[in-house]
């Protein structure tokens, strides 16, 4: 089962789940509704749901990037919370997607391991990282959980939200004759993973028989620079524009560990400049 499995990640889920071999139900807000109440009569409706499917793992797909502060606590804390409460007692395996943000700054591009102190900022890391730690104290507990840690998505469909739609549109934006993009900080460095890839790591987390860790990085353990990264979909585009840095700092690193994912998991990442702007949907310019 995925909740949110017509979601922009819940639906490549249900994609990867189904090339393994997995029948998949959705469980999605404007179907069952009820699932916003988080009350009672959601635990028994979700209940029956599971039943009725003979569901042996659910992916909590359900999370926010944007919104308010009591928006995004929803989302992102109160719903998992409420979610484990559900799954307390049955034997199931709960895949939650979290999130790179919650482990904050790490100081450097040193790829972070699954076992890194989590020190996350902003109110998306920050409920994030709670609603995780809810999926981890229910595994304490007896629940059989895995929190999928999830870094920078890029796919051809890319969510307003996302730094890459942002910069695709600059530069779609640009004239003839070139211009600049400006870019909030360009010597940041991001790790990159294609929707493709962190779907099948989280089906491989869902297979009931895989052994599961609390935490598993999906990433892939590819650090990019934001300037270069517009630099090659303004080359991509075939235009003479330059990128601008803000100079607006922030956390200027985040570069994953996926050797678990590789090693114990099977799901090899691929991702460079070039891998990112194809997949991004900017086709590299052809020379004449």
């Amino acid at each position: 089962m995925v909740v949110l499995g017509a979601g922009f990640v819940g639906a490549a889920v249900c994609d990867a789940l189904s090339a393994r071999g997995h029948s998949t139900v959705v469980a999605d807000l404007p179907t069952h509704p009820w699932l916003a109440d988080r009350d009672d009569a959601a635990t028994d409706a979700l209940a029956a749901l599971i039943d009725d499917a003979g569901a042996v793992a659910v992916v909590n797909a359900v999370g926010r990037l944007r919104g308010t502060d009591d928006e995004m606590v929803a989302a992102n804390t109160s719903f998992p919370e409420w979610l484990v409460g559900a799954l307390r007692g049955r034997t199931i395996r709960l895949v939650h997607l979290g999130s790179a943000a919650e482990y904050g700054d790490p100081g450097g591009a040193q790829p972070v391991a699954e076992t890194a102190p989590c020190r996350p900022t902003g109110i998306y890391g920050t409920s994030k990282h709670a609603g995780s730690r809810h999926v981890l104290a229910a595994r304490d507990a007896g629940l059989d959980a895995v929190v999928a840690r999830g870094f920078n998505l890029v796919s051809s469909s890319l969510p307003p939200a996302s730094p890459l739609a942002q910069w695709l549109g600059d530069v779609a934006e640009l004239p003839a004759n070139g211009g600049t993009v400006e870019v909030w900080e360009a010597d940041t460095v991001r790790d990159y993973i294609l929707l493709s890839d962190l779907a099948a790591g989280v089906a491989a987390l869902a297979d009931p028989g895989a052994d599961v860790p609390p935490v598993v990085n999906l990433c892939s353990g590819v650090g990019l620079r934001y300037g270069d990264v517009v630099a090659a979909m303004i080359a991509a585009a075939g235009k003479d524009a330059t990128v601008a840095s803000l100079g607006q700092g922030g956390i200027m690193a985040v570069v994953g560990d996926n050797t678990m994912l590789r090693d114990r998991f099977g799901v090899r990442p691929e991702m460079s400049i070039e891998v990112l702007v194809e997949h991004a949907g900017m086709a590299p310019a052809v020379t004449p």
